[in-house]
C-alpha cells in the first residue's frame, strides 16, 4: 500500500496561520494589558508616563516625583521650626526649675573648644566665660568637651555706644541643656534598635569603662533624640505615600499600661510601609490591630497596595475604588508547605506549580543584561499567567473534595479567594511577586522585641517607630546607620545649613 506524501505547502500555510493567530493574540494581550497599566500606574498625571517604541508597553514609574518632593519639603521646614521653638521653650523651663545637672567626672579628658563673639573685639577685654559641659563619646572610651564662652567687655564703656558685654551664643545641640553630645546619641540609638541592646545593657558598659549614668538619663535622652527627628520620619512618611505602590504588614510590640497592676502590659502594633520601587520603608504605631491605623495613613493614597491574607486588609480595600489590592504568594506557598505532610500529593502539586511561577522570577533576576520593565511584563504574562490560571483553577476543582478544616482544606481555602488578584503582579515590572521584601525590614524589630521585651508608654513606642523606620531605611540603602545618625543630627543643629530635609534621608544622604 502506497501512502500518499504529505502537502508540506499545506502544513507550512497551516503552520503560519497558527502563528499569526499567536502573535496577534500576544498583540491583544499586550493592548489590554497597557490599557489596564494606564489605568493603575497613570493614576495622578501623564508625565509620569515615559515614551515608548512602537509594540512596547507604556513605562510608569512607581517613585516619587521631585514635585511630591518638593511638597513634603516645604511641609518639612515647618515641622523643624515648630519643633525647635518647642525645644527652646523646654530649655527655659528646665533653667527655670533649676535643676541640676549630673556633674561628669574630673578623670575624664576635656577637651576645650573656646567660641567669641563674631566680629571685631578690639574695643573689649575678658572679664569672665561660661562654661557648658557635654558628654562625647569615643569608641570604647568617653572624654568631656568644655566649651567656653567668653565674656568680652568694652574697655571703655563711658566713650562708647556698643553693647556692654558680649558673649557668643552657646551651639545649637540636639536635646537643648542637655548632658550629652550627638556621638553619644547616635550610639545609644544605634545600640538599641540595630545591636538590639536594651539600655540597662549600654548602662553596664559605660560602668566598665568608668562611666556611671543614671537609668533615667540614659531613657529621657534616647526618647528625646527620637523626638528630635520627627521631622525627617515625617518627610520620608509622606515621600513613602507618593509612591504607587506599597507592601504593608504589621507586627506586635508589648506596651506598659498605667493601670495601676505592676507588670501588666499591652499588646500595640506597629504597621509597616514599604515603596519597593524607592526602597523606602516608615512604621506607624499604633494601640491595636484594627483598621483604625492603616485606614487613617492611607486616606489619601491612591495605587497598588500588596499585604497577607489578613482579614482587616480585605476589609479596609475591597470598596475603595482608587486602591488595587492583590496578596503575598510567599504566604499562599507557606500554607500548602505545612499541608504536605498530611496530603503529600496535592500539597506537592501546588508547592511544586507555584514554584514554576518563583523559577520565572529568579529568571527574570538573574538575567543578563537586566530585563527592561516591559520585557518583564512580557515574560510574565506569556509564562506566569497560564501557571496562575492553571493553579487557580486546580483549585477550584479539588475544594469539593478536601475536608475544609484539614492541613489541604485550609490551605485552599485560604488561597482560593486570593488567586484572582495575584494576577496583579504581572502588570508591572516593579511589582513583587509576595511580601518578602517588607518582612525583612520588620525582622530587626522581632530581634529586638527579645531583647528589651516592652516600651514603656504608647509615646516610647511611636519614638520606636520613628527610629526604626530610619534604621530600615538605612538597611535598604547599605548606610551606616551610626555615621548617617550622627551627621543628620549635627546637620539638623547647624544654623548655617540651608539644605533640604529631604537630602538628609538615608537614600539622598549616601548620594551626597
Amino acid at each position: 500500500m502506497i501512502t500518499a506524501e504529505p502537502d508540506y505547502k499545506l502544513l507550512y500555510e497551516q503552520a503560519q496561520q497558527k502563528l499569526e493567530q499567536t502573535e496577534q493574540k500576544l498583540r491583544l494581550a499586550l493592548l489590554d494589558a497597557n490599557e489596564l497599566r494606564r489605568k493603575l500606574f497613570g493614576i495622578r498625571s501623564d508625565n509620569r508616563v515615559k515614551k515608548h517604541l512602537e509594540g512596547q508597553l507604556d513605562l510608569f514609574p512607581l517613585g516619587a516625583t521631585s514635585e511630591d518632593i518638593q511638597n513634603s519639603e516645604e511641609l518639612t521646614a515647618g515641622e523643624a521650626q515648630r519643633l525647635n521653638q518647642e525645644q527652646d521653650k523646654q530649655g527655659e523651663k528646665r533653667l527655670k526649675a533649676g535643676r541640676t545637672r549630673m556633674v561628669l567626672p574630673d578623670g575624664l579628658e576635656r577637651e576645650e573648644i573656646i567660641i567669641d563673639p563674631q566680629g571685631d573685639l578690639t574695643d573689649y577685654k575678658i572679664i569672665g566665660q561660661e562654661v557648658t559641659e557635654i558628654l562625647v563619646m569615643i569608641p570604647a572610651s568617653f572624654k568631656v568637651r568644655r566649651i567656653i564662652r567668653r565674656k568680652w567687655a568694652l574697655k571703655d564703656p563711658v566713650n562708647s555706644d556698643a553693647k556692654g558685654v558680649l558673649i557668643a551664643p552657646i551651639p545649637s545641640r540636639t536635646i537643648k541643656r542637655g548632658l550629652f553630645d550627638e556621638s553619644v546619641l547616635a550610639h545609644l540609638l544605634t545600640s538599641k534598635f540595630v545591636d538590639h541592646l536594651p539600655l540597662y545593657r549600654q548602662k553596664q558598659m559605660f560602668e566598665r569603662i568608668g562611666m556611671k549614668i543614671p537609668p533615667a538619663t540614659l531613657t529621657d535622652n534616647t526618647n528625646a533624640a527620637c523626638k528630635s527627628l520627627e521631622p525627617i520620619y515625617n518627610a520620608l512618611k509622606r515621600e513613602v505615600l507618593t509612591n504607587l505602590y506599597l507592601q504593608i504588614d504589621e507586627t506586635s510590640i508589648q506596651v506598659l499600661e498605667n493601670s495601676g497592676k505592676k507588670g501588666s502590659s499591652h499588646k500595640g502594633y506597629l504597621w509597616a510601609y514599604h515603596a519597593p520601587a524607592d526602597r523606602l520603608v516608615f512604621f506607624d504605631y499604633c494601640p491595636g490591630r484594627n483598621k483604625t491605623g492603616p485606614e487613617k495613613i492611607l486616606k489619601d493614597f491612591s495605587g497598588v497596595i500588596q499585604t497577607d491574607g489578613y482579614n482587616v486588609y480585605q476589609s479596609l480595600f475591597e470598596k475603595n475604588q482608587s486602591i488595587y489590592h492583590y496578596f503575598c504568594m510567599s504566604h499562599i506557598r507557606r500554607r500548602f508547605d505545612e499541608a504536605v505532610k498530611y496530603d503529600s500529593e496535592r500539597a506537592s502539586w501546588a508547592v511544586a506549580t507555584i514554584g514554576q511561577l518563583y523559577g520565572i522570577e529568579k529568571e527574570i533576576r538573574e538575567h543578563t543584561p537586566p530585563l527592561s520593565e516591559g520585557e518583564i511584563v512580557e515574560k510574565r504574562m506569556t509564562q506566569s499567567l497560564p501557571i496562575l490560571t492553571q493553579l487557580h483553577e486546580w483549585m477550584q476543582g479539588e475544594y469539593p473534595k478536601v475536608l475544609p478544616q484539614s492541613p489541604i482544606g485550609k490551605a485552599i481555602g485560604y488561597a482560593l479567594p486570593l488567586m484572582e488578584s495575584m494576577r496583579l503582579y504581572a502588570l508591572h515590572g516593579d511589582l513583587q511577586i509576595d511580601n518578602n521584601q517588607i518582612e525583612n525590614a520588620i525582622r530587626p524589630i522581632a530581634l529586638g522585641r527579645r531583647n528589651f521585651l516592652f516600651a514603656g508608654t504608647h509615646e516610647t513606642a511611636q519614638n520606636a517607630a520613628i527610629i526604626y523606620s530610619l534604621f530600615a531605611t538605612c538597611k535598604k540603602h547599605d548606610v551606616n546607620p551610626q555615621d548617617w545618625l550622627l551627621d543628620i543630627l549635627r546637620t539638623m543643629n547647624d544654623p548655617n545649613y540651608e539644605g533640604k530635609f529631604s537630602d538628609l534621608l538615608p537614600n539622598r544622604w549616601k548620594l551626597n
